[in-house]
This record gives C-alpha cells, structure tokens and sequence, in this order.
C-alpha cells in the first residue's frame, strides 16, 4: 500500500507539476507528496524527476515509468467507480443509435419493458442508417451491422444477420418461381442501397459467384420500404429474417431460394471505451441482450420447416 500512495504521489506530480495541486487531489501535505517520490527514486534507483525552485518536469526515465503507472491508477479508479456507481440506480439522458429496420422490429418491442423497469432513463433514440461518431456526436450506444474496424469502441454481439428471399404469392404466379439464383436474371429485384456511401447491398448467397448481375429493378434506401414494394407485387426482395417471417407466416410472402443463403455479417452493441461502463449504459446494454435472447428465431435461418 506504500507502494501505491508513491505511485499515485508520482503519477499526479507528473500530471499536475505541482506538488500542492497534488496535495490537494491526495488530501496529504506537499511535505508529504515529495517524500513519497524520494522514496520511489530511491526504491527505483533512477531519478523520476528534474527539479527547480518553480516547477518539476520528468526525466526520461521518468517518462517511461509514467505511461505504465497511469494506466495502474485508471484501473484502480474505475475499479472504485464501479462498485460505487453498482449501487446507483441508472439514471440521466441515454442517446441510442440504431437503423431503421433493426429499431423498427428488434428495438421497440424491447423498449416498453425497459422504460417500465428503468423510468429515471431519459431515451432520445435516433434511427439512423449511416454510421455515426459516437464520441463526435454524443451517442451512448449504437447498434451496428457488419465488420467492426472502430478499435475505440467496445462491442457486444447480439447474433449472426441471416436473410430471406422473398415474393407476393401474386408476383410468383405472374412470374414463375427461381429454382436457382441463375433464374434471378429474368425476374425483377428489389434493392436495398446504403444511404451513408449508395453501396447497393449484396445477397446472402453461400457461393459468391450467385450475387453478381442481379437486375436492379427498383433500389431502395429503406427497408421497410422494400418490403412494402415486395408486399405490392414488384418483384423479389432480400430481407433480414426477422423482418421478413412475419410476413411469409401469415402468407403475404413467399420465400425461395432458402437452400442457397448463408449467414450475412452481424449484429453487435457498441458503446465508447470509457475505461467503465455507466449504470444507464449497463440497464440498456442487459436489457436488450435480455428481450433478443427470448426471441431465438431472431438469428436463426429461415426454413421451410419454420415457416
């Protein structure tokens, strides 16, 4: 324990070049600040330190043995902040992130419990289907799909993203059903297209040779959208399964080509790696694993079986 009041002594003073600031942070004399850094010298062999009469400034030495011990009092802080902020109950304003078709059909069933259970949460939820900044732009929590690059920001996974091909039961019987992803090419497609970079989305086809030279029949930057064209007999559509099987169950829709797809990405949590998770973060994080846990059929492939 002297070890670490020496470490913490040091680890302000490099910060603060003040041995009276860092008295005041520590709540101890500067008197006694400067005897804890003699005895980490002296402990250490080197000198930590350059000293004038006005201010300290670190040595080389000094410098290296800063960049390790900062990292020992962030963890200890947190480590405190954690079970103090464990006793809080969540509270403040949560700003969330998350695409239109996964806020529409996974999100906002979830949220009624979650609202009940934790009403000092204020939500302010923004459907957005381009990728945000979340430190930029002040979001708490983002769901996200695909590969995740961002290495600033630590990541839940939800489940794999699987998809189906479907039709209106009237577009098939005008059209004919595809027995194969090669019959594509004579029936009309509908597209989703990222609004953030217009990448036109690919199929969830196993083999990659199957999702090129598709017809561009009608391209669609929303989702629920397409699946509103799909409904009104303009063609096939590629849609998440969760969005989907709703409708293929009732019999609005038809599914094909069931036995060509393959898992297509991910879904995952993200929030900022701010060394602890806050309480509102956790309440909405848990909650959310919680309701998609109880729905299964959410990350699993669609089947005939199924249907």
């Amino acid at each position: 324990m002297k070890s670490l009041t020496s470490i913490a002594a040091f680890v302000y003073a490099a910060e603060q070049q003040n041995y009276v600031a860092v008295a005041r942070i520590l709540g101890i004399s500067p008197s006694a600040i400067a005897k804890a850094i003699v005895r980490l010298e002296s402990h250490l062999g080197v000198r930590l330190f350059n000293r004038t009469t006005r201010s300290v400034s670190l040595t080389e030495e000094g410098a290296l043995f800063y960049e390790r011990c900062k990292h020992i009092i962030n963890d200890l802080n947190d480590a405190e902040a954690t079970i103090i902020q464990s006793r809080e109950r969540p509270r403040g304003r949560l700003r969330v992130s998350v695409p239109h078709i996964v806020g529409h059909h996974l999100l906002m069933p979830i949220l009624p419990v979650f609202a009940e259970k934790f009403p000092e949460i204020e939500l302010d939820i923004d459907f957005e289907d381009h990728v945000v900044d979340l430190v930029t732009e002040g979001i708490d929590v983002v769901v996200r799909s695909g590969d995740l690059t961002d290495s600033g920001l630590i990541a839940r996974p939800l489940g794999g993203q699987h998809f189906v091909i479907c039709a209106s039961p009237r577009y098939l019987s005008r059209h004919g059903r595809p027995e194969t992803p090669s019959d594509l090419a004579r029936h009309a497609c509908i597209h989703f297209k990222y609004p953030s970079s217009g990448r036109i989305a690919q199929w969830a086809f196993a083999h990659a040779r199957d999702r090129s030279m598709l017809p561009r029949s009608l391209t669609i930057n929303n989702s629920d959208a397409a699946l509103r064209a799909a409904l009104d007999d303009m063609g096939l559509v590629h849609l998440p399964v969760y969005v989907a099987r709703p409708r293929i169950e009732d019999g609005s829709l038809v599914p094909v080509l069931t036995s060509y797809m393959a898992q297509f990405g991910s879904l995952s949590l993200l929030w900022p790696s701010n060394r602890q998770l806050l309480p509102k973060v956790r309440a909405f994080v848990d909650t959310v694993i919680e309701g998609l846990g109880a729905r299964p059929e959410v990350f699993q492939p669609f089947t005939t079986k199924a249907s």
